[in-house]
């Protein structure tokens, strides 16, 4: 899921879901651990190891993290509550791509046939207005990644979330990412809130209720898990 605030708008969701109990809730260290966490699987330049995305999947339009294999892989490590946010980040992440956007749009070939290959894609159907678009035309800031960039101060301001958070936190162990490279994410948080509130009026893929319903649908998800230590 392409868009910092979104990440930073389920981490706090799923902060508030937390039993008021749970040291995440209580220990200002350890939320603030969750939250740069779960900004870490996208701090680097190739995200394909970061995300745990399955080499079968290479060349397709969508990939998604296989979470499986990074808890697999880090699950001693769950202690740590930063690598609790990289994990909610990988779930979110699957959950987005795996199950909502396809509801939103379909990729077509020339045809107008659906078509999953990056290479034979040549447009995208956005199914809520029922226009077609070009393949680059849609992936601009015109489409989908403008949708999310007009979302941002919207999200900020109506989830009244922490866009500078304490750097000072150690990797436990996790390879695929440098902990350090989190505050360049956090520098580039800055310039998102520059855009208008009103812009999220304006949106051309998603609907911003029906999006927030999946999102804490997913997050809710994420917690139930959560709660019953899906890392032991």
């Amino acid at each position: 899921m392409p868009g910092y605030i979104l990440h930073l708008t389920c981490a706090c969701m799923a902060l508030e879901m937390m039993p008021e109990s749970s040291i995440l809730r209580q220990n200002t260290k350890e939320r603030n651990a969750f939250l740069a966490g779960n900004f870490a699987p996208d701090a680097v330049t190739d995200k394909s190891f970061s995300h745990f995305r399955s080499p079968d999947r290479n060349g397709a339009m969508i990939e998604y993290p296989e979470v499986t294999e990074f808890r697999k892989k880090y699950r001693h490590l769950f202690g740590d509550s930063s690598c609790l946010g990289y994990d909610f980040h990988l779930y979110i992440d699957r959950r987005f791509f795996l199950d909502y956007l396809p509801l939103l749009i379909e990729f077509q070939d020339e045809d107008g046939k659906s078509e999953i290959r990056m290479d034979r894609v040549a447009k995208v159907l956005i199914k809520r207005t029922g226009r077609t678009v070009p393949k680059n035309d849609f992936f601009s800031e015109e489409y989908y990644y403008g949708d999310f960039t007009k979302m941002n101060s919207y999200l900020i301001k109506h989830f009244h979330l922490p866009v500078h958070l304490d750097m000072n936190i150690q990797n436990p162990g996790i390879r695929e990412v440098d902990y350090s490279d989190i505050a360049i994410v956090m520098e580039q948080l800055k310039e998102f809130c520059s855009v208008p509130e009103k812009a999220a009026d304006d949106l051309k893929v998603f609907e911003m209720e029906n999006l927030l319903n999946f999102l804490r649908e997913a997050t809710g998800d994420w917690v139930e898990e959560w709660n019953t230590g899906f890392w032991k």
